[in-house]
């Protein structure tokens, strides 16, 4: 996990050893040997993943605008004005929603979760996978996604050769297409992941100025990406795997905070819309995402639950789905929960300094129910922290980490 840097490193050479052929080489593997379709289509595709309702909006505009009026019937649907005025309007929403909503947090937090859980998943299966396969066509050599399609399955084609020779053309260009499409669809995931968090922050945040300065970041990176990518196609391409990099270190601290902010925009909608208090119980135990706990990494999703002796007990599965895990925490009276402005926290109280240490988050729909949570859990208190830590919290919520990888990058 530590190495992460090095996976696009791999595919990228892995790309250019596939795009070179013993045999003659004819229009489309030609296009394959060129650095310059390979360059713009990773440009695209990091681009339009980091922030993809503003990269198709800017793009599919600069592309219907730039093509002859004839042959804008042959741009794909992204690109063409039904889809990419939606989209611009859909964005100023969201921009009037991260400006002036500040004014009714109360509206504009649901909002936030809807975009979290809706508009940034759809964008991913609308815009980004579409987008990436495009550009697979264009680097193969087709003008659409449809022709590659057709060539693809439609049989090998006879050449001025053998049909043996033609036969294992078809091959290596299945196999190049295929390569193509899986490496597009990691880079592009792993990119969106880490867009994806710009978001899941701004919903965490209770300052609307930093929602608008989290969101400016991304759309700055997606600004110099594809400027750099038009003025000179090698700069372009030297800060997309400068990208593609930074979001492979990242990975496991974005993939963490990504589930993390869809539990938590899913249960924020169900405490805020639909009044849902979630009742702590014993045997079920307590939903938690671990804050400052040893050895465990910092918002791993979890359940607390008292033990006979009095200790209190966190049991977690690796990446959701590994072997499950007890790690105990300490005396249940030794804890205290705080009431938050939107979710309460499992807090320690630390007296030779007068404060608190955040040890676990719970969810939203635990927010009203401190007092059962704290019966349920043995803890000693039930404090109120909504107005003492601020911004600095928040700062500390997004900045440690037990890994080095954010840091460094």
């Amino acid at each position: 996990m530590r190495h992460w840097w090095l996976v696009p490193v791999v595919l990228m050479a892995v790309i250019l050893l596939t795009s070179v052929q013993t045999a003659e080489p004819d229009e489309s593997t030609q296009a394959l040997r060129t650095s310059e379709p390979v360059t713009k289509a990773l440009a695209t595709v990091t681009s339009t993943a980091i922030s993809p309702l503003v990269g198709v909006s800017v793009m599919g505009a600069w592309h219907y605008f730039r093509i002859a009026k004839e042959q804008r019937s042959q741009l794909p649907f992204f690109d063409r004005p039904y889809f990419w005025i939606p989209t611009m309007v859909l964005l100023l929403l969201i921009f009037i929603k991260d400006t002036f909503g500040g004014f009714a947090p109360l509206i504009k937090k649901p909002l936030d979760a809807i975009e979290v859980l809706l508009v940034n998943h759809a964008s991913l299966v609308l815009i980004v996978l579409p987008i990436v396969m495009n550009q697979v066509a264009r680097v193969m050599g087709y003008t659409s996604l449809k022709a590659l399609f057709a060539a693809e399955l439609g049989g090998p084609v006879i050449y001025a050769a053998t049909m043996q020779t033609s036969g294992v053309h078809h091959a290596f260009s299945v196999v190049t297409a295929v390569l193509y499409t899986v490496v597009g669809l990691v880079i592009a995931g792993v990119v969106w992941l880490l867009g994806h968090c710009f978001d899941v922050l701004a919903l965490l945040s209770p300052f609307p100025f930093v929602d608008f300065v989290l969101k400016a970041i991304r759309n700055v990176i997606f600004a110099i990406l594809l400027a750099t990518s038009i003025i000179s196609p090698h700069l372009g391409l030297l800060l997309s795997l400068a990208v593609i990099i930074v979001s492979f270190l990242l990975f496991g601290w974005a993939l963490r905070l990504s589930f993390f902010g869809a539990l938590f925009a899913w249960s924020l909608l169900e405490m805020l819309l639909l009044d849902i208090k979630e009742k702590p119980s014993r045997e079920q135990g307590v939903r938690a995402f671990s804050s400052g706990l040893k050895n465990v990494k910092r918002r791993t999703y979890g359940k607390l639950s008292p033990r006979e002796d009095g200790s209190l007990e966190f049991r977690y599965r690796r990446m959701l789905v590994g072997p499950a895990k007890a790690v105990v925490v300490g005396r249940g009276n030794s804890f205290s929960v705080a009431r938050g402005v939107f979710y309460p926290t499992v807090v320690e109280p630390i007296e030779s300094a007068n404060k608190n240490r955040v040890v676990f988050r719970l969810l939203p729909t635990y927010r009203g129910v401190e007092e059962e949570v704290r019966e349920c859990l043995n803890f000693a208190t039930v404090e109120d922290l909504r107005w003492r830590k601020g911004l600095r919290s928040f700062w500390k919520f997004v900045t440690e980490d037990d890994a080095e990888a954010p840091g460094k990058a």
